[in-house]
């Protein structure tokens, strides 16, 4: 009896286990790390927690940096913060994360300066990529609209 209760019980916890591929903190941690430093607009930075492909992205976002973006950076008391949400796994390599960004500029029009935003809710897309979970921007990240 004692063996079948065993069983039953492996059976259940493998078939909870997640089908994705890499660690979930892993993810996390690359995640956090790219918000950081994008919110924050150190674009070079955020190139080392994204895919290759990722980086055609980031060059643009710091093309777009004028001499008043920098001014309203320098003249910030505190930096972007943000928060991690729920993942959503599509498949066993790509996953999109929420996360909550406070307190940081947002390039809003191309050749018009950034302007300050208290809160919004972006949701970055993830690849597990060479056995490590990266950032995979096909745009720049874009706040999520909720819609009533």
């Amino acid at each position: 009896m004692k063996s079948a209760a065993y069983l039953l019980l492996l059976l259940t916890l493998t078939a909870c286990g997640s089908t994705h591929k890499g660690q979930e903190k892993q993810l996390r941690q690359d995640a956090d790390s790219f918000a950081t430093a994008y919110f924050n607009w150190r674009f070079e930075e955020a190139l080392q927690w994204c895919t290759d492909s990722s980086s055609l992205w980031l060059e643009y976002a710091a093309s777009q940096v004028h001499d008043a973006d920098v001014e309203l950076l320098r003249s910030k008391e505190e930096g972007a913060t943000h928060e991690l949400g729920t993942i959503d796994y599509q498949d066993d390599s790509t996953a999109q994360i929420a996360v909550s960004v406070r307190n940081f500029l947002l390039m809003d029009t191309i050749g018009k300066a950034a302007r300050q935003v208290e809160t919004a809710d972006y949701k970055l897309p993830m690849k597990f990529e060479r056995g490590q979970w990266r950032v995979s921007l096909k745009e720049l990240p874009r706040e999520q609209k909720t819609y009533n």
